[in-house]
């Protein structure tokens, strides 16, 4: 896949694992995607940590911070969604009901970003790129393949994500309902409703990261200590993937093209 040089206002453009154990999250997700740890120095004795496939930013990891684990937040994925200005996209957030939950702030050159809620209570954020666009290599395997909200009401945030980001959006064929969100006429990502039969899961943004083989990095994550939550499960004529919570608690999806 060609390198990525922008990314349209509306599209998921980064992805940042918070972790209570950066070390081995790393090496973890460095073995089943092949990344490479590139430390950006923040503050003294913490830094973020750029991930890099074949030379080119695929994600971050960090070490979660104190107020987030006095609060109870587990280790999880962040998306954050391009957007061309922050300020008024966190006004627009609050004007249709949801809340600002840090931000808005400039981060050093990189832009200028805002940790968001919507209605049904996921977690996002936006980002204004300036020296930083986000991820530089996007649809291949080790890199972000889709992004998908789970929800416990499909139409409503449905209607908050385009609102707020401009987004059209359709429907993907199929046996449950599905809505596709796009921009300019393109997927970027889905919105899937939370039934009984998925147990006690929050509303939240799903990452999906490409493989060459759903089963076998399945195999090797959970000999690394992963639990499978998903197994290898085929969508008709779309692809394969599964679900995984990664040895520190922190769930993502992996993804095989059919």
């Amino acid at each position: 896949m060609p390198e990525v040089t922008s990314h349209a206002p509306g599209t998921p453009s980064w992805f940042e694992l918070s972790t209570t154990d950066e070390k081995g999250a790393m090496e973890f997700y460095s073995a089943i995607f092949g990344w490479v740890d590139d430390p950006q120095p923040i503050y003294e004795n913490w830094s973020y940590h750029m991930q890099k496939l074949n030379g080119l930013e695929a994600a971050a990891i960090y070490q979660q911070q104190a107020e987030e684990r006095k609060l109870g937040v587990p280790p999880h994925w962040n998306t954050y969604f391009s957007v061309t200005n922050v300020d008024e996209s966190v006004a627009r957030v609050q004007q249709a009901g949801g809340s600002l939950l840090f931000g808005p702030m400039d981060v050093f050159a990189a832009g200028r970003m805002a940790m968001l809620q919507d209605r049904q209570g996921a977690a996002f954020a936006v980002w204004q790129a300036e020296g930083h666009i986000g991820c530089r290599v996007k649809g291949e395997p080790g890199a972000i393949m889709w992004n998908e909200l789970m929800t416990s009401d499909q139409t409503d945030a449905t209607e908050f994500y385009t609102g707020l980001l401009g987004l059209g959006s359709g429907s993907m064929e199929g046996p449950m309902e599905y809505t596709l969100l796009k921009v300019s006429g393109d997927d970027v990502a889905g919105v899937m409703q939370i039934t009984e039969g998925m147990g006690p899961v929050p509303p939240n943004w799903m990452v999906y990261f490409g493989v060459a083989n759903v089963d076998d990095t399945t195999s090797q994550a959970e000999a690394l200590g992963a639990i499978v939550l998903v197994p290898g499960t085929d969508i008709p004529g779309v692809g394969r993937f599964a679900t995984i919570q990664d040895p520190e608690g922190a769930v993502f999806g992996m993804f095989t093209h059919a």
